[in-house]
């Protein structure tokens, strides 16, 4: 079946000599994995820098009930200006690329989270202020659409065994508030493990998230 879809690249792995394995979040059919051949040459028909992480796609799909779909044409629908040149940015694309591949697992389309992805991924790259804030603000608005989204702060943390009654009020100032004042490296770091800890709780498909110590030594 041939479709025209938006989408988000989330990752890729080498195949052979010239080609990648990518998986793209499209938003007309979910999560969809793509063969592309020659992708790593000189000669292939889209270039590597396509398919970076959170790169924003429109595209031309054949697309299959099982197995690997193809991709006929794709083009940048969002040229970055600022985050594939941003130590701090790209770090933070690279995070949540990693998340978002691993809770992501429909093949169907969900035009109210794919349009929540682009908004931010759009956001992130225009951002001027508060970036060292900005992942732990996805990962909290994100949880609305995965459904684990807690009625309270405090009803996390007691999920969580209410491990820090401090870090929950600094939490609540920060994410219900937008109250800023105290935070550093180390609280940041304690807020993102809270919230990847209740993940953990409810999504069995997260695992280990290989980009966080990038993450916290980029930002430190």
């Amino acid at each position: 079946m041939q479709k025209k879809s938006l989408g988000i690249v989330l990752t890729y792995i080498r195949y052979r000599e010239t080609s990648i394995l990518v998986t793209i979040y499209t938003k007309s059919s979910g999560i969809k994995s793509f063969i592309e051949n020659g992708v790593r040459s000189a000669k292939g028909k889209h270039k590597m820098a396509l398919f970076q992480p959170l790169n924003l796609l429109d595209l031309d799909l054949f697309l299959k009930d099982k197995g690997l779909c193809r991709i006929s044409e794709a083009k940048s629908a969002y040229p970055f200006k600022e985050t594939p040149y941003n130590i701090y940015k790209s770090s933070i694309a690279l995070f949540l690329a990693e998340v978002l591949y691993k809770v992501l697992k429909e093949e169907e389309e969900n035009v109210p989270l794919f349009d929540f992805l682009e908004e931010k991924i759009k956001e992130l790259d225009q951002i001027k202020t508060g970036l060292e804030n900005f992942h732990i603000y996805f990962l909290w608005e994100l949880m609305v659409f995965l459904g684990i989204f807690p009625e309270t702060m405090h009803e996390m943390f007691s999920q969580l065994g209410n491990r820090s009654p401090e870090l929950e009020a600094m939490m609540e100032r920060l994410i219900l508030r937008g109250q800023v004042e105290g935070l550093n490296r180390k609280i940041r770091s304690e807020m993102i493990q809270v919230l990847l800890d209740f993940y953990h709780l409810h999504l069995e498909s997260l695992g280990e998230i290989k980009s966080l110590d990038v993450l916290h030594e980029v930002l430190s």
